[in-house]
């Protein structure tokens, strides 16, 4: 009798734990894969719009008599892009940039010095179909310095002479030239298929080549022209509009 118990309450047990088992496997099976690890659907064929702010800073030279820290210091920025999402990989558009520094030097309390950027780039997206998605973008274009002296205020000239803006009136002096290069680099976290937001960091190569004064038609080549950089961190917005969103496709090897 003891014996015969023994053997139901063994095979009970057993019967319990081989059900246990089965049950842990096809859970396991269902298990959906944590939210940075879902795939999703990549944007084709779709137009897409960046948003992006944070700060940023000038550094080296504007020639051979002045440098960028006497005129700007640390500032903050936005910029938007437009871009064509061609494949999920690649987008081909056009950016604009407006930025804002803190006066420095002469300027210093008596000026407001302004960036403003407009160019082309090329973005590649790493993993499009991940909600971690890198993106490297490079680019080029035209960049521009403007200062703009207050009313009233003496402020140094490019050529360096000393000037006073009229009453209600702005010495305005805009440094400009090519951005020869630009390199961003983007963490997207992707919320859905058509929105990302993440940390961004970049920064560019420029060579300021003529300035102008307000009034004036005519401007003048800038003296010992320099290579100098700006450089910006932020975050950055994307926005995917159309087009479709298309999945991975996994080439299974065949058996020969």
């Amino acid at each position: 009798m003891k014996a015969n118990t023994g053997v139901a309450i063994a095979a009970g047990a057993a019967a319990v734990l081989c059900g246990s088992v089965a049950a842990a496997q096809d859970f396991e099976g269902d298990v959906p894969p944590s939210y940075l690890r879902s795939p999703l659907g990549a944007p084709a064929n779709a137009l897409e719009l960046g948003l992006n702010l944070g700060y940023a800073q000038g550094f080296g030279d504007i020639g051979s008599e002045r440098r960028l820290r006497d005129v700007a210091g640390p500032g903050a920025g936005v910029g938007v892009k437009l871009v064509y999402r061609a494949v999920p990989k690649v987008g081909l558009g056009l950016t604009s940039r407006y930025e804002q520094y803190m006066a420095q030097g002469a300027e210093q309390g008596g000026a407001d010095v302004r960036g403003v950027t407009l160019g082309a780039e090329a973005s590649f997206h790493l993993a499009p179909f991940e909600r971690v998605d890198p993106v490297i973008s490079l680019g080029s274009g035209y960049r521009a310095l403007w200062t703009a002296a207050r009313p009233g205020v003496w402020t140094a000239t490019p050529a360096g002479m000393w000037i006073a803006a009229p009453a209600g009136v702005r010495g305005d002096t805009v440094t400009h030239g090519i951005e020869l290069g630009r390199l961003q680099a983007v963490i997207d976290v992707r919320m859905s298929e058509s929105v990302a937001l993440g940390p961004t960091i970049g920064g560019g190569l420029n060579l300021f080549l003529w300035e102008n004064t307000a009034g004036s038609i005519r401007g003048w080549e800038v003296q010992g022209s320099r290579v100098n950089s700006f450089v910006f961190a932020g975050l950055e917005g994307r926005f995917d509009l159309g087009g479709q969103r298309v999945r991975e496709v996994i080439q299974v090897a065949r058996r020969r």
